[in-house]
């Protein structure tokens, strides 16, 4: 799955259009994907959950032993935008098999040009034959993580409260439109 956008145009670049490139992620794009690490958690969850969340964050996800180990257990993906990783996500599955999207993230300076939609596309084209639905979980009080998903069709599935006391982690669900 390789998908190309071009369709939005930044700032200051007189007409030309910005193009990305959402590809399968390579072993050597672990040190890219700690740095998107870097840029999306602050921006994502300090506000949400405080600084001592984003650490944590960082310190559990975003280390490159768990970058690679994810990798090699889940279907992963990179957008690329002018040869930078600037956004990510995954597929895997919940303990019970349900197939669960456990990352999506884009570079914050590259919101709202297509990447979400394209890197969440991504994970749609790659849903196992079969799956009636995917799932995925966002952070209670990420209330642009809970818009971009309800206007893509998402419903709610239940609530997980977190056992270490972090905000409760909001679970939703897509119906499959047939994939593999």
């Amino acid at each position: 799955m390789v998908a190309t956008g071009n369709e939005n145009v930044p700032p200051g670049t007189a007409g030309r259009p910005a193009p990305y490139l959402v590809r399968p992620a390579v072993p050597g794009d672990v040190p890219a994907l700690r740095a998107l690490g870097e840029r999306v958690v602050a921006d994502t969850y300090e506000r949400i959950a405080g600084p001592d969340y984003v650490r944590y964050m960082l310190d559990r996800w975003w280390q490159p032993e768990q970058l690679a180990e994810s990798m090699a257990r889940t279907t992963t993906f990179v957008a690329e935008a002018a040869g930078r990783v600037v956004g990510t996500a995954n597929l895997g599955q919940t303990t019970d098999g349900v197939p669960v999207m456990w990352k999506l993230y884009v570079d914050p300076a590259m919101h709202g040009r297509g990447l979400g939609s394209a890197l969440l596309a991504a994970v749609l084209a790659a849903l196992p034959p079969g799956a009636d639905r995917l799932a995925l979980s966002h952070l209670a009080g990420n209330t642009r993580a809970a818009e971009f998903y309800r206007r893509r069709g998402f419903r709610p599935w239940r609530i997980e409260p977190d056992p270490d006391g972090w905000p409760d982690q909001v679970w939703l669900t897509l119906p499959a439109t047939g994939g593999g």
